[in-house]
């Protein structure tokens, strides 16, 4: 065969020891022993369970959501009058507001998955690479150009996971806790209550109360002198008003009670909030519903993303990766332009063959003159 052929050969034989290590790592296949660690697709698989799921699962309903904004949230949505029911719309927006919460882990899943299929990919570079510098340089070019551009449609496919759970709050689903059974939950809790401050009411012993009374059975004067104002020196007595007196009516601090009546209102804040005062019963009823029904419709979400992740992860990314790899260095490197280039040895193996190769001569040469001697000594 023609040097560029022979040359074309070899480059194909090393993409394709390339494309099939990087597949058989995937697979649970490693090339050497690896028993003190985990290694390959193993790496992803515990990216997927044990860091992503797990660290999903530890995120509870209310993690940065106070009662003060789940009520301030009820109230806003009432609007002017209060409802007579529970609004939805607080439910829709607190639900939506946690449901957000989930895209940040699962962008950064993908961002463990693409560093860890780098390392998978530079170790699975065949060790005949060494003596081509350029063309190991270039399929490591190659190769991370193409996680690079699996890597934005992946990150947009998680994204878009999140936009679907935000475009459509399911209340039907069949998981879903649902208004009735929050309401009867509550009630029951409530009950429950009712029953343990029953219970400790009773065991606590009944104290028996002394007799409150004074002992005085004549009528109690009043603190202004009687009824009739006897013995009040105040100009302002009720006597003094109806025989004769034009003194208006005035108070202890000497100020009209004309004057009095007038109420000034305060001036609005800037800012209103509801933790000023605490809630009433109400207001803790519907924030216990709302609540139970924002646990209930968050672990629904929350468990279909820690399921669709992994597998968006591993269509988009891994798989691509995996199945496109061998075509992408043929296209990108089998070309007749650049196969001189990329087939040229490095220095010091260059060096190393041609020393070898003198060697070679000289040992050659050596054993030529030997079999001379030999010969002549033999014939002699």
């Amino acid at each position: 065969l023609p040097v560029s052929a022979s040359r074309m050969m070899m480059t194909n034989q090393h993409y394709s020891s390339t494309a099939n290590g990087h597949h058989q790592q995937h697979q649970g296949a490693p090339k050497f022993d690896t028993m003190n660690e985990l290694f390959g697709g193993a790496r992803i698989s515990y990216i997927f369970n044990d860091i992503f799921g797990a660290s999903l699962r530890s995120v509870k309903s209310f993690d940065g959501l106070t009662d003060e904004e789940i009520r301030t949230t009820i109230c806003n949505a009432n609007g002017t009058r209060p409802a007579l029911f529970v609004p939805e719309i607080s439910f829709d927006i607190l639900a939506r507001r946690q449901i957000s919460r989930l895209e940040q882990p699962g962008i950064q899943c993908v961002d463990l998955v693409y560093e860890e299929l780098q390392r998978i990919a530079s170790q699975c570079e065949p060790g005949e690479l060494t003596r081509f510098p350029n063309l190991r340089d270039r399929m490591v070019e190659v190769v991370n150009g193409l996680l690079k551009r699996a890597v934005g449609p992946t990150q947009m496919m998680v994204s878009n996971l999140i936009k679907i759970e935000l475009s459509y709050i399911n209340t039907s689903h069949p998981d879903f806790i649902g208004g009735s059974q929050a309401v009867a939950k509550l009630m029951r809790k409530l009950e429950k209550e009712k029953e343990e401050k029953k219970k400790k009411e009773n065991d606590i012993p009944k104290e028996v109360g002394g007799d409150t009374t004074d002992g005085s059975n004549g009528p109690r004067s009043s603190s202004s002198g009687g009824i009739l104002g006897e013995g009040n020196d105040d100009p302002g007595g009720i006597m003094n008003f109806i025989f004769g007196g034009k003194t208006p009516l005035k108070n202890k601090h000497g100020s009209s009670l004309q004057r009095q009546s007038s109420v000034q209102l305060p001036q609005v804040p800037n800012s209103m909030r509801q933790t000023d005062t605490p809630p009433t019963d109400r207001e803790q009823i519907e924030m216990e519903i709302i609540k139970s029904l924002i646990e209930s419709y968050f672990n629904i979400v929350r468990k279909n993303f820690i399921d669709m992740v992994p597998k968006t992860i591993m269509y988009f990314l891994v798989n691509h990766v995996r199945d496109a790899m061998q075509n992408e260095l043929v296209a990108e490197l089998y070309r007749d332009a650049e196969i001189h280039s990329l087939m040229k040895e490095a220095d010091d193996v260059a060096q190393r063959r041609k020393t070898c190769v003198e060697m070679s001569e000289l040992l050659t040469r050596a054993l030529e003159i030997v079999n001379e001697v030999r010969d002549f000594n033999t014939f002699k």
